[in-house]
């Protein structure tokens, strides 16, 4: 079947593409080896973490860094993005809370508090400023349930001036004896009989101990969270946050299945699974690509393509032993800097960051990528989120902020 637009990736920046094509009446594709950063990432989204105001932030920073993938998608469409993210979270029962223009601190897993502009409603009573009030906090887990420790977690919170008690819960009988993965455990929580066994041990916890909110790991159902939230908040008789764990990210997760039904509903279709081998065109055009199947090579052809495969952290890119650092799905060029020995700075914790983590892929203002002469190498491929060139996702803190923005502006091109 032939398609108007492809899209290679299925993070946040692909499916916001894939979207706003499949929304303008065309024929879409998403093609992708697997599931994107929603999938390890906090399920949350950060906009700028280096600054209180992140919106006032990247509005001075399009001004002084025009290569910056914000600067070339514009403000008005990381705006646009995020009422449109936040449309797709809402139609599932899965809200978004927070505010462009002021960045939120939430708990980790290791009781750090981290900076981020929008977070899923079940996570928001945890926010630093209401762990502030002056009443006490508990936080509890599972013994089962592997890297979540609340009394790590309840330590580091004191240390920062939080009133925090960390406790194990006893897990109600299952039918499981190992492989308590968080997906596992987001699976129990949907059952109502686990919900009001563990409710009424925290009820009990509460009593005790006089706790206004428990943190409990953002495992607490896969596609009806605010109702268990709501239920366990009802149970127990104090307020319920959750914190994310380590990867699989359930709440990620969460957010995967709005886009997916969102996609589904406007006549998109996913192909979870099809590794993309390499592309075929004449320059200045994409024609097809080809994508690992069983014992064959797959050919897909469309008139538009969005690459969308992530930077050095998602595989997208990746370097040799050789020194050179490659684009493995499309073959494009990648801009890197000077010579291997330039990759790292000298100390591993560097404020600065590391060069090699600003390499990606040049591209004009409509997101076409270009070569090392910056002529457009193919004029029907756009390219989107961490796979672009000038900027660090993670040290920026605006891994989401970013892949929103230039998915959307690639949707609407």
């Amino acid at each position: 079947m032939n398609y108007e637009t492809i899209v290679i990736g299925a993070g946040l920046a692909g499916m916001m593409a894939a979207l706003g094509r499949a929304e303008r009446g065309e024929r879409v594709m998403v093609l992708a080896k697997g599931h994107g950063s929603t999938h390890w990432a906090a399920g949350c989204l950060d906009l700028f973490a280096e600054a209180d105001d992140p919106l006032g932030a990247i509005n001075q920073l399009v001004q002084t860094r025009p290569a910056h993938p914000y600067a070339l998608a514009g403000v008005a469409a990381l705006e646009q993005a995020l009422a449109r993210v936040r449309g797709v979270a809402e139609a599932v029962g899965y809200p978004l809370v927070g505010n462009a223009g002021r960045n939120l601190l939430m708990p980790t897993a290791l009781g750090a508090l981290r900076p981020t502009a929008f977070v899923p409603a079940t996570m928001v009573n945890g926010e630093a400023r209401q762990l502030g009030d002056g009443r006490p906090t508990l936080i509890a887990g599972l013994h089962e349930l592997r890297d979540f420790f609340p009394p790590l977690i309840a330590a580091n919170l004191r240390a920062q001036g939080y009133a925090a008690e960390g406790v194990y819960l006893e897990l109600p009988p299952v039918e499981r004896a190992h492989d308590f993965s968080p997906v596992v455990v987001a699976r129990l929580f949907e059952r109502p009989a686990f919900r009001a066994a563990l409710g009424r041990q925290l009820a009990a916890l509460v009593r005790k101990g006089g706790y206004a909110r428990i943190g409990l790991p953002a495992v607490l159902g896969l596609y009806n969270a605010v109702e268990v939230v709501r239920e366990l908040q009802a149970l127990s008789g104090a307020l319920i946050f959750e914190i994310p764990t380590l990867p699989t990210s359930v709440p990620g997760m969460r957010l995967f299945h709005a886009f997916e039904q969102a996609l589904t509903k406007a006549g998109a279709r996913l192909q979870i699974g099809g590794w993309v081998l390499r592309g075929e065109g004449s320059n200045p055009h994409l024609h097809a690509v080809f994508s690992e199947a069983a014992a064959r090579e797959q050919r897909h052809l469309a008139r538009r393509w969005v690459l969308a495969t992530g930077g050095v952290m998602g595989g997208g890119l990746r370097a040799e032993h050789t020194g050179v650092v490659n684009e493995t799905a499309l073959g494009l060029p990648v801009r890197t800097p000077s010579g291997r020995s330039d990759w790292f700075q000298a100390r591993f914790l560097d404020e600065a960051g590391h060069p090699i983590f600003r390499a990606g892929i040049a591209v004009d203002a409509q997101l076409r990528p270009l070569d090392a002469a910056d002529q457009i190498v193919y004029t029907n491929v756009a390219v989107v989120g961490s796979a672009l060139a000038d900027f660090d996702p993670i040290r920026e803190g605006c891994l989401e902020g970013v892949a929103l923005a230039t998915g959307f502006a690639a949707g609407q091109l």
